[in-house]
């Protein structure tokens, strides 16, 4: 999970590959999505031969199962999961208004969940060990910046080897970033902000032809919230656009405590990611679902540390006892059986907790190499620092 999460974004008549459309509806991201959904986009259903097919799922349902007349494209995606054999609702559905101010208000409170705290430590202690890794000039580029409010404290350590920089904060939010881009401007002298407001493959191809060194950041975890097959595809994306002398810099989770983890992500985030999107569902569709009558189930898949494939959290409602449920708006009844499971996202995935090995093997599957990291002193958190290889 990203400590900087945000409501889902406008993207439209874009053509995305999957991994870049869920990993921007996963990070800071502050307004409502409107993507009009290419195959590539999420693998939400197509139009074919008379049917609806979800890519995702193999499922094929025929037009007339499901009124879709007066639905906005921005929630067939939700749709498609609703009818598909596994159901599911995307993760970024969570992330209405009201869902964004609950997440900010459990990450703020919480006992358990640190990844904020956590990352703040590894930077506030060594940010001048990842300037470092820089040469003059340089551009700092940060995905999904938000508030950029850890991003400070690289900030502060580049002004202080460099004497002046160029940060460019990426985000769907351009008007956020605008505000924020302003006020850092006026608290560091030495600083240009160039606010980039679009995609996050879009800001990084916008910067490659730019001759300066730059570091990109993904902070707050935020990778680890991509779909868990589609990460090489991203990392591989991101490699085409870099240079030797670039630098791609992950925030990554290495806590692999099945206690503490079930704790972190466990019952504290039930109104967010179970009762509030289930009355989204109602109102959006008409619905007659019983936020009661499921339970918020967490659980941790263990994956050997020495295999390629990270550990991660999921989640999912699961159905209390046999219902039914109606969405009048869609002419969709569905009938749950009892343990019957709807997932919050679209992969297996919520949040990927991950060992050097692995990070090394993500590393060389994608064209980089794993230059350095730092960790906090438990060593489950780090900062990666990726070099390009030919």
């Amino acid at each position: 999970m990203s400590d900087t999460l945000g409501t889902p974004v406008s993207f439209c008549n874009q053509s995305l590959t999957r991994w870049e459309f869920r990993s921007h509806l996963l990070s800071g991201l502050r307004q409502r999505q409107q993507e009009t959904m290419s195959h590539h986009s999420n693998g939400v259903s197509a139009m074919e031969n008379g049917h609806k097919k979800d890519e995702n799922n193999d499922v094929m349902k025929e037009n007339n199962d499901v009124i879709i007349r007066d639905v906005p494209q921005a929630l067939m995606p939700v749709v498609a999961g609703l009818i598909s054999k596994r159901k599911s609702v995307p993760y970024w559905y969570l992330y209405d208004t009201r869902g964004s101010e609950l997440f900010e208000e459990v990450v703020r409170t919480s006992k358990t969940y640190l990844n904020w705290q956590k990352e703040y430590s590894v930077l506030q202690s060594h940010s001048d060990d990842i300037v470092a890794k820089t040469t003059s000039p340089v551009i700092l580029v940060e995905l999904g910046s938000g508030a950029s409010s850890k991003t400070r404290l690289v900030i502060e350590a580049m002004l202080k080897r460099h004497g002046t920089l160029t940060f460019v904060p990426v985000d769907v939010s351009k008007e956020h970033i605008e505000e924020v881009g302003q006020q850092l401007e006026q608290d560091y002298e030495g600083l240009t902000v160039e606010p980039f407001g679009g995609l996050y493959m879009e800001g990084i191809r916008h910067l490659s032809t730019r001759k300066e060194s730059k570091v990109i950041l993904f902070l707050g975890n935020s990778f680890s919230n991509v779909h868990i097959h589609e990460q090489v595809d991203m990392m591989k994306e991101v490699r085409a656009q870099l240079t030797a002398k670039d630098r791609f810099l992950l925030a990554l989770d290495m806590n692999l405590d099945r206690e503490s983890l079930l704790e972190a992500y466990g019952q504290q985030w039930v109104v967010f990611q179970k009762d509030n999107p289930i009355g989204r569902l109602n109102k959006d569709f008409d619905g007659d679902m019983d936020a009661a009558k499921f339970e918020l189930v967490t659980d941790f898949i263990e994956n050997p540390a020495d295999g390629d494939t990270p550990s991660y959290v999921a989640g999912y409602w699961r159905s209390l006892a046999a219902q039914h449920v109606n969405f009048r708006k869609l002419g969709l009844n569905l009938d749950c059986q009892e343990g019957q499971k709807i997932f919050y996202n679209e992969g297996p995935n919520w949040s990927c907790k991950w060992t050097l090995h692995q990070i090394r093997r993500l590393a060389e599957k994608s064209g980089f190499a794993v230059e350095d990291y730092w960790t906090t002193e438990a060593e489950d958190y780090c900062v990666v620092c990726f070099a390009p290889v030919s």
